[in-house]
């Protein structure tokens, strides 16, 4: 481990966009050095009109050119930049995140709720640790609400399009909040919490609030706890909401003391957390101080802080998941298949004397096979030959990248052929040996998913002779579609100079073998 490995997070928010660099001090502990907080309103004209306005893109690019020289002077090796609800609104995101790549070499992942709310808690338990465990966690955004509740058995988080800034703009709301309008504003918060959070038998009384707007209220209108933590009791909101609301920006802005982004969205923000107090019964909020960003830097140092270096194999992974979330390709398949050709990787080393640097070629290969089926299922192999060749993939370099595309679009139909696979045949001769192996485990781990039903939990492959033999455990839900015909369009025996034959054994309850996303 490096001692004092430098990490950073960018947390690109409807209502702003923030940085935080950090060092690691310990394994899963972080120091501060720098933060800060551009105030770009990416859920501007983006909720209503559905895409990103000019300005804001510009505007946006400037703050990362920001976080890039912040960076590099600090010399961050490794960082995850997140965006939320704006972005996953706007359907020209695309030209900010291509920009973004291309002229700052920064990757720019657009997350769904349920991921924050996960980085969120991991940041809240972390900085509530020793007072207790919180059953609830409220993160306000500028586009959404995030309520992470914990059940009997796991946290729950529940999504919903309630942020500040989407309300404010949705409701034209440019100045003073009437009485008839903060009613219809409420209703609607209610009318969304109702739909969208489950029932629960856990009781609160007090729970966390987490975001700017919650920092906000708590300095101007709460009071710190016997801990020290600000808290904001409801009912001492409810009383000051009739002021709050009843004022323009410009007075919010002079007697509160906060700047005009927040001055504008700081009575939806009371709106939100006063409704949600009323509809959970909540008493008191307490606001650690913490969000996205601190999430994320726990994450990266846990990995930094582990016994083994980071992991390139992670990495690259990692960065064609994104890379298959941007292209709005479905992995539940790809998953399967990755999971099931890693293991017949690992348990078939006597038998295809591959080195282990390979086995990511194998998984980004098994990831992405079908990734082009997102321009067409005729000929969709080709498609994803192009689309990992061309793609953006951070980590996926030459000559690792011709050789998942090589492997991938030789996952069906022809075995990889230097007559028809030109980017194959630019391979050098060892190269091609070892994608003609690893696309024989491909094709056999994607025969076993054939169905896409994920029905494969468990595999063990023994080596008898001549013959490779599978014993596969299968859910109760059905056996592998095409069993029986395993070998029928594949190399394998070619490649390895075996047979393969599978054995089957239903089971009831079993762990599923896919990547379990925490």
């Amino acid at each position: 481990m490096e001692p004092e490995a430098t990490l950073g997070a960018i947390d690109a928010g409807s209502n702003a966009i923030r940085v935080c660099i950090a060092r690691v001090v310990a394994p899963g502990e972080v120091a501060v050095i720098e933060a800060e907080r551009v105030p770009v309103r990416l859920g501007h004209h983006t909720f209503t009109h559905g895409e990103l306005d000019t300005k804001t893109i510009e505007s946006a690019v400037v703050a990362f050119a920001r976080f890039r020289k912040l960076f590099d002077q600090h010399g961050v090796r490794r960082y995850r930049a997140v965006a939320t609800s704006a972005l996953r609104n706007a359907h020209n995101r695309e030209d900010l995140i291509d920009r973004l790549f291309r002229e700052l070499q920064i990757e720019l992942e657009v997350i769904d709720g349920e991921e924050e709310g996960r980085l969120v808690r991991r940041a809240v338990l972390l900085a509530m640790k020793g007072r207790g465990e919180p059953t609830l966690i409220a993160d306000l955004g500028g586009g959404s609400l995030e309520v992470t509740e914990r059940g009997r058995e796991k946290w729950v988080t529940s999504s919903m399009k309630i942020g500040t800034v989407r309300l404010l703009e949705t409701f034209g709301l440019n100045g003073r909040i009437s009485d008839d309008e903060a009613r219809l504003v409420r209703r609607y918060i209610a009318t969304s919490l109702l739909s969208s959070m489950p029932e629960s038998a856990e009781k609160h009384t007090a729970g966390v609030a987490c975001g700017g707007n919650a920092e906000a209220l708590a300095s101007l209108y709460g009071q710190a706890d016997k801990e020290g933590l600000p808290t904001i009791k409801l009912a001492a909101l409810e009383d000051a909401l009739p002021g709050l609301l009843n004022a323009d920006v410009q007075e919010r802005m002079s007697k509160l003391g906060v700047r005009q982004d927040r001055a504008e969205v700081l009575p939806v923000a009371a709106l939100v957390f006063a409704e949600l107090g009323k509809r959970l019964g909540l008493k008191r909020l307490v606001v650690p101080g913490v969000g996205i960003r601190e999430g994320i830097l726990v994450d990266l140092a846990e990995v930094s802080g582990a016994d083994r270096p980071v992991s390139g194999e992670e990495a690259v992974i990692a960065a064609a998941r994104v890379f298959a979330d941007r292209m709005g390709h479905n992995t539940a398949h790809g998953e399967q298949v990755r999971v099931l050709a890693r293991s017949l990787f690992d348990q078939l080393k006597g038998v295809h004397e591959l080195p282990d640097q390979l086995a990511p070629v194998l998984e980004v290969a098994a990831l992405l096979h079908d990734i082009g089926e997102v321009v067409h299922r005729r000929a969709h192999h080709k498609h994803s030959e192009y689309m990992i060749l061309h793609g953006r993939i951070p980590g996926l370099d030459s000559p690792m990248r011709e050789m998942v595309a090589s492997v991938a679009r030789a996952h069906r139909k022809s075995a990889p052929d230097a007559r028809k696979q030109p980017i194959y045949a630019s391979l050098p001769e060892q190269r091609q040996e070892q994608v003609r192996k690893l696309c024989a485990i491909l094709r056999v781990a994607d025969m076993l998913d054939a169905d896409h039903r994920q029905t494969i939990i468990g595999i063990k492959a023994e080596v008898k002779n001549k013959k490779v033999v599978l014993q596969l455990e299968s859910a109760s839900n059905g056996t592998p579609y095409a069993l029986a015909d395993l070998t029928k369009g594949l190399n394998f025996e070619e490649v390895f100079g075996r047979k393969l034959d599978a054995e089957v054994r239903e089971v009831t309850t079993a762990p599923t073998p896919r990547r379990r996303r925490e």
